[in-house]
């Protein structure tokens, strides 16, 4: 595998993330506050074997994905015809033609909010530090905040207007700093903490607390 990173997609536990990391000595599993899924494998092992590790521990990755999705639904799902707090603005959660259900109506406000404000933010970060992009995409995305293409388009999850502005332009910059460096080198990270001022180590720990919100399907959790 020449790839530093690879993403893997499998039934029950959804995307996973492998990342090489020449440092480690041994196979690692985390799962962030976004119910992501990241294996670390030392350069020496290949993708066969860490697959194996990853399937050895599934019971315990699907139990721990199932325990945090429920603490997350209770407590963070309003019900219809409440509110929702959007940066400092209330909306109330309506459905509407098209919404198949509550989840649909939560992300459409959101998709709508989003669009209205974090393209004009990306341009204004991006004219600060003299970065440039090809363009931005508002996404509905259940684990990740945000991604840059190849091509140097970025894709933001609307679910960031749910987040402190200060967080929220952490992810744009870091997606923008993916237009120079394509990977997570120490020349990423050295980039990203000299334009968020030395912030970088400290505001991905906070991202880190957050969660995008799960919501359960009919009859399971």
């Amino acid at each position: 595998m020449h790839k530093t990173e690879n993403i893997v997609k499998y039934r029950e536990i959804g995307e996973v993330r492998y990342v090489i990391n020449k440092r480690a000595r041994n196979l690692a599993i985390r799962i962030n506050q976004q119910g992501e899924v990241r294996v670390t494998i030392p350069r020496y092992v290949n993708q066969k074997r860490a697959e194996g590790f990853l399937m050895s521990k599934k019971k315990w990755i699907v139990k721990k994905l199932v325990e945090m999705r429920k603490t997350s639904a209770e407590s963070r799902i309003p019900e219809e015809g409440g509110t929702m707090t959007v940066r400092e603005k209330e909306i109330r959660v309506v459905l509407k033609n098209g919404d198949r259900n509550l989840e649909d109506a939560i992300w459409r406000i959101l998709n709508s909010e989003a669009s209205s404000h974090l393209p004009h933010r990306v341009k204004e970060l991006a004219s600060e530090h003299g970065l440039s992009y090809s363009g931005v995409k508002i996404r509905r995305m259940k684990t990740r905040w945000g991604s840059c293409t190849v091509k140097n388009s970025i894709n933001l999850n609307s679910w960031l207007m749910m987040l402190p502005d200060h967080l929220a332009d952490y992810v744009i910059l870091h997606e923008l700093m993916h237009t120079r460096h394509k990977d997570h080198s120490p020349r990423f990270w050295q980039a990203l903490d000299e334009i968020t001022r030395g912030r970088s180590k400290m505001l991905r720990k906070e991202i880190r607390k957050q969660r995008i919100m799960y919501f359960p399907e009919p009859g399971r959790l």
